[in-house]
């Protein structure tokens, strides 16, 4: 008998990470819901082992916990988590844009494009999507690896807020005009007004989020 295929065994394990990660995030799957690891692998048509380690990997960043009586249920939503992370993502947004240099000017146009799609969606998983690109071409150019893999692991345990955030229409407003006004302050080269309106940018959505919670 030949030997598994490893490269396929992965495949099957990002599908059901995608998956999963797909249901937590449209809340098909909400806060505290236990994950059906049988009826997942029926329905995926893959056995228990591939769910298992992707559920082990989600659990790894913070998107499910084992419950000893339950299995693996999606991680509740977190006040604590909200506000320890925000501050650390606008410290570390800030720090990638005024290191950018030079080329921070160069980004306006295409930050400018990324704005007027996200301001013209109506669909809340589109805009979490173009609004983490517009954070995430901000932070492109700052030439500093580390930094981004930082944001990157931050950037993904709040994956789940800002969605939620995003709900919203007339929070979805007010970022499309925060972006405007960083984009603003980035093409005309005052870096420092850039960065501030990119903090208020970050926090804000904290505190409107901390309020829901409670």
């Amino acid at each position: 008998m030949s030997p598994a295929n490893p490269v396929a065994g992965d495949e099957r394990r990002r599908l059901v990470e995608d998956v999963i990660q797909r249901r937590i995030l449209s809340t098909e799957l909400r806060p505290g819901q236990r994950v059906n690891e049988s009826r997942l692998a029926e329905e995926l048509v893959v056995s228990r082992t591939p769910v298992r380690e992707a559920l082990l990997r989600l659990e790894g960043q913070g998107w499910v916990l084992f419950d000893h009586g339950r299995g693996f249920v999606v991680t509740p939503l977190s006040t604590d988590e909200i506000r320890e992370t925000y501050p650390i993502v606008a410290q570390l947004e800030q720090l990638a844009l005024t290191s950018t240099g030079p080329a921070l000017r160069g980004l306006a146009p295409v930050l400018s494009e990324i704005n007027g799609e996200f301001g013209a969606s109506t669909d809340p998983a589109r805009s979490h999507d173009l609004d983490a690109r517009f954070h995430r071409t901000l932070a492109s150019r700052c030439g500093n690896g580390r930094l981004i893999a930082l944001l990157d692991r931050h950037w993904q345990a709040l994956h789940r807020y800002e969605r939620f955030y995003m709900t919203h229409p007339d929070d979805h407003r007010r970022s499309v005009r925060q972006h405007d006004a960083i984009v603003a302050a980035i093409a005309s080269g005052d870096v420092a007004s850039a960065a501030d309106q990119l903090v208020d940018n970050i926090i804000g959505p904290m505190h409107v989020l901390l309020e829901r919670l409670r």
